[in-house]
């Protein structure tokens, strides 16, 4: 009974509706209609480009006479080194530099010293002076070379776009391709390495210039037949193609739940306080593992519940696509990533703020784990990138199951870790508040002193 009077009040209060707006907000802007773009763009090749995949739909048989079999991640130094320096050239004849330190957008300028020493890695890669580089020919560097388009020689409209076909923009890249390429490294792809490290030292820290984004970008290669019916076969039979669907969902998903089920914890257990709740929970009436274990557990399916509802937009549709091609797909894909994948992490971050807010009887938690997520956005790779206490399990594609299965046994063990955490800062939770229970605590005076000491010191010093 008592878990269910919990659970009621969390879904219907007011920091429960911003959670839910929030989580809501985040899977709309990233994965809402992907799989009926997927399944559509299957369907009928003039819609391909509108595909998640570079390519073409990953649900899409591939045809022996087709042009093009799309692209896959392999590391190929002269195409790496090519879109490195062509995008670096870019950033510094404008002197803007974009980075992502914690996954949003920075633009970053250097000082003249910086931007001298950024012209002499330019130079040894191309070996050409500073006057060459300012007046390169039109088709020294590709038309297309990675995620660059040099419009060069194109007629925008009246506004100012540039508007390419998908037929006209795949009969280009080919043409790009065989043009003959007038860029040439005159150092190694390790010298190359070396000289991006300390242009990304320079320019800050989730540059384009980490080994990590240069391979995002530039790390692709066309597929030939065998190899796009080899991506198609483990799409289908081996992801049963709702897993690949459920692990990109989990990946968006991840990094709400990474957040804001802090907020949840710090309200409900700050809302006795101010509720005046404190005599009635000294009183005895029920244990202290039980309350504490009761509230968890409502905030866990609370949280939960919304994710497995939002996983039914992608699910439905694969479930009929099964039903009309006859494919069969794993109907509880998605139900299994979401147990696996994203419980964990939910779990450790309401166990934390539930352990910080019964400790400081303040707000710290937030804090705390506001600079944990930033800290692991900013350190973790979009895929094949989990470490043992990575917070966030990120694997942002569609293909790449073989990442899965190299990393399984760290994913395990990194899973285990969360529920280990959480286990131990529910104890911690409970032992303190029974103190608390039996007047042995000061009911968090000191810790909201040092949670004021703490606030203030943390954004004093962000503001130098």
């Amino acid at each position: 009974m008592l878990y269910f009077k919990e659970l009621k009040r969390i879904c219907f209060s007011v920091v429960y509706g911003l959670f839910l707006f929030l989580l809501v907000f985040g899977w709309y802007q990233n994965f809402y209609h992907v799989t009926d773009k997927e399944i559509l763009a299957s369907k009928d090749k003039d819609i391909s480009y509108q595909s998640q995949i570079t390519g073409g739909s990953i649900l899409e048989k591939p045809d022996k006479n087709a042009g093009s079999f799309g692209r896959k991640r392999k590391e190929v130094p002269d195409t790496v080194m090519l879109g490195g320096t062509d995008h670096l050239l870019m950033e510094y004849r404008e002197n803007s530099y974009a980075v992502y330190p914690f996954g949003y957008y920075k633009e970053v300028v250097l000082n003249d010293a910086e931007q001298d020493e950024i012209l002499k890695i330019l130079c040894e890669i191309t070996g050409l002076d500073e006057e060459n580089l300012w007046n390169l020919p039109d088709d020294y560097f590709p038309y297309v070379n990675g995620n660059i388009v040099h419009f060069k020689e194109d007629n925008p409209d009246e506004n100012g776009t540039i508007t390419i076909e998908a037929g006209e923009k795949e009969e280009r890249i080919q043409e790009a391709e065989d043009k003959t390429k007038h860029f040439v490294p005159q150092v190694s792809y390790d010298r190359f390495k070396e000289l991006m490290k300390k242009a990304e030292d320079m320019i800050g820290r989730g540059s384009n210039y980490s080994m990590d984004m240069l391979l995002t970008y530039y790390g692709q290669a066309e597929m030939n037949y065998e190899e796009a019916a080899e991506e198609y076969r483990k799409t289908i039979y081996e992801d049963k193609v709702s897993r690949a669907f459920a692990r990109l969902f989990c990946d968006y998903i991840t990094r709400s739940l990474g957040l804001y089920p802090v907020f949840v914890a710090v309200v409900f257990w700050m809302k006795d306080r101010r509720n005046k709740m404190n005599e009635l929970i000294d009183s005895r009436q029920f244990g202290t593992a039980k309350l504490v274990m009761a509230r968890f557990l409502a905030m866990l399916t609370a949280c939960m519940l919304p994710v497995f509802l939002l996983s039914f937009e992608s699910l439905l549709p694969l479930l009929q696509y099964s039903s009309e091609s006859g494919i069969s797909i794993d109907a509880l894909a998605f139900v299994k990533y979401i147990l696996w994948w994203l419980l964990p992490t939910a779990a450790v971050v309401l166990s934390l703020g539930t352990f910080l807010t019964i400790l400081t009887s303040a707000p710290a938690a937030v804090l705390v784990q506001a600079v944990w997520w930033f800290m692991d956005t900013g350190m973790t790779g979009l895929w094949g990138d989990t470490g043992y206490f990575t917070l966030m399990i990120r694997h942002n594609t569609l293909r790449g199951s073989e990442l899965i299965r190299q990393n399984l046994t760290i994913l395990w063990v990194n899973r285990g870790i969360m529920l280990l955490f959480t286990f131990i800062f529910l104890l911690l939770s409970c032992v303190i508040y029974e103190r608390k229970r039996k007047g042995k605590c000061s009911h968090g005076y000191q810790g909201q002193r040092y949670y004021r000491i703490l606030k203030k010191r943390f954004f004093t010093g962000i503001q130098k």
